[in-house]
């Protein structure tokens, strides 16, 4: 959510209308800590660098590394997050390293979950190759999925396919909200269709300038941006992502 105190201030309000629009969309697409990576949304925008310099230099975000990872300084202003349900950031070391300062909310666990160790820890002690599923409503036994074998078609199966850029993915089959995401990406491409595409992403997510989804959540909201960051490179392989 976007406060309206931040929006109606004098401050916001007599920053240049892109600096103002770069920043809207950094709140809509920054994770739990208020992380963005700018760059390949300012490339996505159009937008100048000078929209950037603007927002730092007001104090509006802080720089993270060099590679333009920000974090957002009123991020609590924007968003009332349940500790129980917030996920630390994957850039939780830069905020602990370069923005000690900014405030965070530390995750609690879940009262209806068994394992909150990788939410709340960042690592699952289940390990990164596998994930265990407890007991569903209609009684199923306990069983192990991995990338490998994880059954086809189906939402399991989507989320199973992070695990190569997410070494906390176990959890994500447990999230309601990555549940959905992973849902209605399914219902534009079948999973056939994710497997190559993710097999060309994970090629190149290394690439500084290739928007970062490491979950279906994610992948929902900067799945636009990666295509663009696609059709921009001309990419030469052998998997298309459109």
């Amino acid at each position: 959510m976007f406060s309206n105190r931040i929006a109606n201030s004098a401050r916001f309000l007599q920053m240049p209308e892109g600096a103002q629009l770069l920043y809207f969309h950094m709140v809509q697409r920054a994770d739990d800590d208020g992380v963005v990576e700018s760059y390949p949304l300012m490339k996505l925008l159009g937008s100048a660098p000078d929209n950037f310099k603007v927002l730092a230099a007001k104090g509006f975000i802080q720089q993270l590394n060099e590679d333009q990872v920000i974090v957002i300084a009123d991020w609590l202003e924007h968003n009332v997050i349940r500790a129980d349900r917030k996920v630390n950031s994957i850039y939780k070391h830069l905020l602990d390293k370069v923005a000690p300062d900014v405030p965070r909310i530390d995750p609690k666990p879940r009262s209806d979950v068994e394992d909150n160790s990788a939410r709340v820890g960042g690592q699952s002690t289940d390990g990164i190759g596998k994930v265990r599923l407890g007991k569903d409503s209609i009684g199923k036994e306990t069983k192990t999925i991995t990338v490998a074998n994880a059954p086809g078609g189906d939402v399991q199966a989507f989320i199973a396919l992070f695990g190569g850029i997410n070494p906390s993915y176990g959890e994500l089959f447990k999230r309601t909200n990555q549940r959905a995401a992973a849902t209605r990406l399914l219902s534009a491409h079948d999973i056939e269709w994710w497997r190559r595409f993710m097999e060309a992403y994970v090629s190149k997510i290394d690439d500084r300038y290739c928007p970062k989804a490491t979950t279906p959540a994610q992948m929902e909201d900067k799945l636009g941006a990666i295509l663009a960051y696609a059709k921009s490179q001309k990419t030469t392989t052998n998997v298309k992502f459109i």
